[in-house]
């Protein structure tokens, strides 16, 4: 019986291959060569201008600043949860801890099912 693996990426060169990914989340239009299953989020407008004005602000108010697209992060973590609250699978692989404790936060799945990140570790969420 095959798995139903789901990965989560920002930036879709950071997820790991994996042969058996089903679907691969990410924001806007982002294409990888070994599925044709990517789902894209478009991130409305008016949330790419708020995190401009906001970091914007940090930069100038900060000494050490980096662009932090908070906003788009957050659209990002609530969209691909209500995706996953309709889907059937058995393993998620997530691009990073942040992205998946966002994602995770918002699920509220009481399924148990793997999870797994870039460094490749396993662990039991439910």
């Amino acid at each position: 019986m095959s798995e139903k693996i789901i990965a989560v990426a920002l930036d879709i060169n950071k997820i790991p291959y994996v042969n058996n990914i089903e679907v691969i989340f990410t924001p806007g239009k982002q294409k990888i060569w070994y599925t044709s299953n990517t789902v894209s989020i478009e991130i409305p407008r008016y949330i790419k201008i708020g995190d401009n004005i906001l970091n914007n602000l940090i930069k100038k108010f900060a000494k050490k600043s980096k662009q932090y697209n908070r906003l788009e992060f957050n659209y990002f973590a609530k969209k691909v949860a209500k995706s996953l609250r309709k889907a059937e699978y058995d393993e998620l692989v997530f691009e990073n801890d942040q992205l998946k404790h966002q994602v995770m936060s918002k699920l509220n799945n009481q399924k148990t099912y793997r999870v797994r990140n870039t460094k490749r570790a396993l662990s039991a969420e439910g």
